[in-house]
């Protein structure tokens, strides 16, 4: 069985190097990280709780607590979230809260119970109501995906995103604008959309604007019918919407198939756009704005494993980009 020294000498690194990896230590660059995990693979190496700085009792546990795994976003997130654990010897285990906040709340009482020695978490509004006693049981948390007022996060900046979605509409001529977003989820975003489409003097139709309430358009039964009633409503022509931003890439990928099905041609009679650029976005060639799951994951995890006791909360919003696909835009492509 290959030990900490036989990964270092394949990594070309100090012993000393590889225990800070093993530890998530941030002092470690992305290379050499790379260079002692790809050693670790190799060699078949498992991390043993002695080669790993503990502090007290640790279960070795890593609670991941996510709204669903219907959407790829957070199935990518959660395989992330895996690879990190599997490099420091931890173990992940996954539940889901389906976006109802008595649920989430249930989960996370029932999580500390078991020990565990951290927490990675999509909340609900249950945040707001445990967030005292969760802060008091000193178990290290990290909100993901989306921004905490009460602990450490790590997210992409979504009202910049949206400004990017709003940019290439109005540079590709859009002047009849649409969304579909989430009531609690997506204000933030739905808000710098629109200051930056009205900023340009273009006018917003309130019938080219359709919410969805909280968790209804995560859930398994249900979800279709209220897309297709939306469907509908786009394909009546009643109200003529020509770009239209939706709130993820299953949503988006439906809203294509449905208007597809009803004769309308996506881009050219409804340019649409996205978020979170998984690989349903990537397959289906939908114009999608990124979310960097490595390094959001690889920060989460810097943030639960650091102990140094903290004055303030840490929030870190990455910037993201916009990938430019079929769904948006015509590309003509000329062959000589």
């Amino acid at each position: 069985m290959a030990s900490i020294k036989d990964v270092a000498k394949k990594a070309g690194v100090s012993t000393a190097t590889v225990s800070r990896v093993l530890n998530n230590h941030p002092s470690v660059v992305p290379e050499t990280r790379r260079a002692v995990r790809d050693a670790m693979d190799y060699l078949c190496y498992v991390p043993h709780k002695s080669a790993i700085q503990l502090s007290g009792k640790c279960s070795g546990l890593i609670a991941v607590v996510l709204p669903n795994l219907v959407n790829p976003h957070f199935c990518e997130l959660l395989t992330t979230f895996e690879e990190e654990a599997r490099y420091i010897g931890k173990t992940v285990i996954v539940k889901t809260h389906q976006n109802q906040a008595q649920q989430d709340k249930q989960i996370v009482h029932t999580l500390i119970g078991m020990g565990i020695d951290s927490l990675l978490w999509v909340p609900t509004e249950a945040e707001a109501e445990i967030a005292q006693w969760l802060t008091a049981t000193h178990i290290p948390v990290a909100v993901v995906t989306q921004v905490s007022r009460f602990f450490n996060s790590v997210s992409i900046d979504q009202s910049k995103g949206a400004e990017k979605i709003a940019d290439h509409f109005i540079q590709t001529g859009h002047t009849a604008l649409g969304f579909i977003a989430q009531e609690g989820v997506d204000n933030r975003k739905v808000s710098a959309w629109s200051k930056k489409i009205t900023g340009h003097g273009i006018a917003l139709n309130p019938q080219n604007q359709f919410w969805i309430a909280k968790g209804e358009g995560e859930k398994i039964s249900g979800h279709i019918s209220i897309l297709d009633d939306i469907i509908e409503k786009l394909a009546s022509r009643k109200t003529v919407c020509t770009g239209l931003m939706i709130y993820n890439d299953v949503a988006a990928s439906y809203i294509i198939d449905g208007l597809n099905a009803k004769g309308l041609c996506i881009p050219q009679d409804i340019a649409i756009i996205s978020f979170d650029n998984t690989l349903l976005a990537q397959t289906k060639k939908i114009t999608s704005i990124t979310q960097p799951i490595n390094e959001i994951a690889h920060l989460a995890f810097q943030m639960v494993n650091n102990q140094n006791k903290q004055e303030s909360i840490e929030m870190i919003e990455i910037d993201s980009r916009l990938i430019i696909r079929d769904s948006s835009i015509t590309l003509n492509i000329t062959t000589l």
